[in-house]
């Protein structure tokens, strides 16, 4: 505990040395911040599948049954895989059919549920992914991605919506309303990072994952106990300059849950139902943000990789576990 706590204030240190430094180039910019990474509607579709940030046209376009249909088309095979893949699992792992259909009642994020709200972020950032990925596969492909971003929203929910529906006929699990709130919450995080102007190149919302040795084996999915979820804010995306190292740090908001697992309960651990606040090295800038790297294939990969996935070790947060 007490090497915990050595490091833990020097990482402090170095945040609070690292901000100070740094203060009076940002004094010198706020004036007259140089912008970019402004990319229109027209240049982002030449990034396809790579995209980096928003491709959202600077008009509204709701959501419309034709457009739907065509951007529909567009993706086929990546639609039908991840409802044949969802309907394997579901009969395999999940116990789909095994009862007539009903209903449960999960919480959200008290301490008398499951899980302590982790499988409903879960769900949020399930469905926000799977949003991001139909988003970008219709970006891809579609001759016309005008609308995009509400066709992938709407074709996320709905194949949610069938997850929940196919639990509505386990024994185990049970249609619940909370998880299509929960996958209400995630499709529309994508839809309003992808159409703020500006948003999706100042906030990012990932997950952290360990292996908490409470369950075998990698499970990123379902090791509740080796999860955190976070925003977090990019001060790269404010218009600083290309040498100003403010670029290279963010500000984080998350979400963890401790104590709720079998092998937890055993050991008599404490139920934790932690928000926390915390600064944070932008790895994805850092490794991925120079001139000649960052709009190459790797650094738009590097870069969309760690919009979503968080590392360990590279945050001061306000609570550890």
């Amino acid at each position: 505990m007490e090497m915990m706590n050595r490091v833990i204030a020097q990482r402090i240190s170095l945040v609070m040395l690292f901000a100070m430094w740094s203060f009076e180039v940002l004094a010198k910019e706020v004036a007259s911040p140089v912008g970019r990474n402004s990319i229109s509607f027209e240049e982002s579709q030449r990034f396809g599948c790579v995209q980096q940030y928003p491709v959202a046209d600077s008009r509204k376009h709701g959501f419309k049954l034709s457009k739907f249909k065509q951007h529909l088309s567009t993706i086929p095979f990546e639609a039908a895989g991840v409802a044949v893949s969802t309907l394997a699992i579901g009969l395999v792992d999940w116990d789909w059919g095994s009862s007539s259909f009903g209903t449960t009642s999960e919480g959200f994020f008290e301490d008398d549920t499951a899980n302590g709200g982790m499988d409903k972020l879960g769900h949020v950032y399930g469905s926000y992914l799977l949003s991001e990925f139909f988003t970008d596969a219709i970006h891809c492909k579609a001759d016309n991605a005008v609308g995009a971003e509400a066709s992938a929203v709407t074709l996320a929910w709905l194949s949610m919506l069938f997850v929940e529906l196919g639990d509505g006929y386990s024994k185990e699990h049970g249609f619940a309303w909370e998880d299509v709130v929960a996958n209400t919450a995630g499709v529309g995080i994508s839809y309003l990072r992808r159409n703020i102007p500006g948003l999706r190149e100042k906030l990012d919302f990932r997950l952290e994952y360990l292996p908490s040795g409470n369950r075998s084996g990698f499970k990123p999915h379902s090791d509740y106990s080796g999860q955190k979820y976070l925003l977090a804010l990019k001060l790269s995306g404010f218009g600083l300059s290309r040498r100003n190292p403010l670029n290279y740090l963010e500000l984080h908001g998350g979400y963890f849950a401790r104590g709720f697992t079998l092998k937890e309960k055993e050991r008599d651990d404490p139920l934790r139902r932690e928000l926390y606040v915390g600064v944070g090295v932008n790895i994805g800038e850092l490794l991925f943000g120079r001139p000649g790297v960052r709009e190459s294939t790797g650094g738009r990969f590097g870069r969309k990789f760690f919009e979503y996935i968080q590392l360990p070790h590279t945050y001061v947060a306000s609570e550890n576990d």
